[in-house]
């Protein structure tokens, strides 16, 4: 429905369609009348098990004025049968369904349609593999659609392109940057592989470990090249500025939802549980006109992989660090470098609330020393221990922040307020949302 304002449609009064029929009311008398007779008509209607869209506009304005009451407490049986309903619910298990797909009967072979008319159909195609990568034309046996042999020579191992783009994906997702850059588009306009036999290899090697994801990962991450430096020297710069030959790892920001689950790890907040329903993300007010509703600010602990994301607004933070929109599908996402990035791990409420709940588990922790508890953070954030020249700098800053707040010296080890500000300093360092 188009409409000429802002606000969304208002909602029908064809519930009050019953105080105008028959004789037009003469008094106030004649009015308290139909109105009674179409709240009993709403009350008869829902006992009767019948009730209709306007039945419950009238009880829902009926239970607002506590002119009814649904208290389960109004009988002792009701009470009873009430509780009990309660109990058989809690017990029922979330349904687990999914959508599938299977031949349920013989397949028709379809037109196609001329420069994508629906209106104009073509010559009718029989059912077939797709013609560019088959050239012989040959059609399915089955005399059913064809999609079970279309997906088996998707998946054949002798059908080469899957597995090569494929492996480019995991590549790409590895390196961040594929053998063929262009992860969407093997074509012909398409990047040519800088690696054309590393990339016919390890695809054969794919299809041999039988499709295995998690062998071809590890078969990548134990290589050398996994393994350099990401330091470049002079002359590799020079002679390979793109580092499309991997002289040297090639450095790079971590995704979006990677730098989230890093901060919630950091706090100790992650919840690592797999499977369940996904989570509202954080927003300040539900906007219910488009579906979009408040979440919890950390989002349970959940990974952020089951952060629901909407195509009418993605979460917040994800969204500063080029998280895909979901209208298209994209292979290779957009890595910007921007001013609203820094502004997020500055003052975004999430990266706040987690370096407080990371400084009171600290805190807690009870370490010796400020340079035994520089350390521990250090290896939490980044993996690794702190330099000298770092565990000094922190140290000082550490005092710093103390007098800032009016700590004591013998409290610095106690003050969650010192420690939230040391910890939303790691969280701000380079290192913490770049892979080196």
């Amino acid at each position: 429905m188009l409409h000429d304002v802002d606000s969304p449609p208002q909602a029908e009064l064809s519930h009050l369609r019953p105080l105008f029929a028959g004789e037009q009311p003469q008094s106030t008398g004649d009015l308290a009348a139909g109105y009674q007779r179409a709240i009993e008509q709403a009350i008869g209607n829902w006992a009767a098990g019948k009730t209709t869209d306007d039945d419950l506009r009238w009880l829902s304005m009926l239970l607002r004025r506590e002119l009814l009451t649904n208290a389960t407490a109004a009988t002792p049986r009701l009470a009873s049968l009430a509780k009990e309903y309660r109990q058989i619910e809690s017990e029922l298990s979330l349904p687990r369904i999914i959508a599938g797909i299977a031949d349920g009967g013989p397949g028709l072979d379809q037109p196609v349609f001329l420069r994508g008319d629906c209106t104009r159909p073509g010559e009718s195609v029989p059912r077939r593999y797709l013609e560019v990568l088959d050239k012989t034309r040959a059609g399915f046996s089955s005399p059913a659609s064809g999609r079970l042999e279309l997906a088996e020579r998707i998946a054949s191992p002798g059908n080469p392109l899957t597995a090569r783009v494929m492996v480019n994906r995991i590549w790409h997702h590895l390196f961040g940057t594929g053998l063929v850059k262009t992860v969407d588009d093997f074509g012909h306009v398409g990047d040519l592989p800088s690696h054309p036999e590393l990339l016919d290899y390890l695809a054969a090697e794919f299809v041999a470990d039988g499709w295995s994801v998690k062998r071809l990962i590890r078969r990548i991450v134990l290589s050398r090249t996994f393994q350099l430096a990401s330091q470049a020297s002079p002359a590799a710069r020079a002679a390979d500025p793109e580092n499309r030959l991997l002289s040297h790892y090639p450095a790079r920001r971590m995704e979006a939802e990677a730098i989230r689950d890093s901060l919630l790890f950091a706090s100790g907040r992650l919840d690592p549980a797999l499977y369940g329903p996904s989570v509202q993300p954080y927003r300040e007010k539900d906007y219910a006109d488009r579906r979009l509703f408040a979440g919890p600010l950390d989002g349970h602990g959940r990974r952020s992989i089951y952060i629901k994301c909407n195509l009418m607004e993605s979460p917040r933070f994800l969204s500063a660090f080029n998280i895909p929109g979901g209208k298209v599908a994209q292979g290779r996402r957009d890595v910007t470098n921007v001013p609203a990035q820094a502004l997020a791990m500055l003052n975004d409420p999430l990266v706040v609330q987690q370096a407080g709940e990371w400084a009171r588990r600290v805190v807690a922790h009870g370490d010796d020393s400020i340079g035994d508890r520089i350390s521990a953070m250090f290896q939490t954030a980044l993996s690794r221990e702190p330099t000298d020249d770092e565990r000094t700098r922190f140290e000082q800053a550490a005092g710093q922040l103390a007098e800032l707040h009016s700590v004591s010296p013998a409290d610095i080890l106690k003050s969650e307020v010192v420690w939230r500000e040391i910890a939303h300093t790691l969280f701000n360092l380079q290192e913490f949302v770049f892979i080196p």
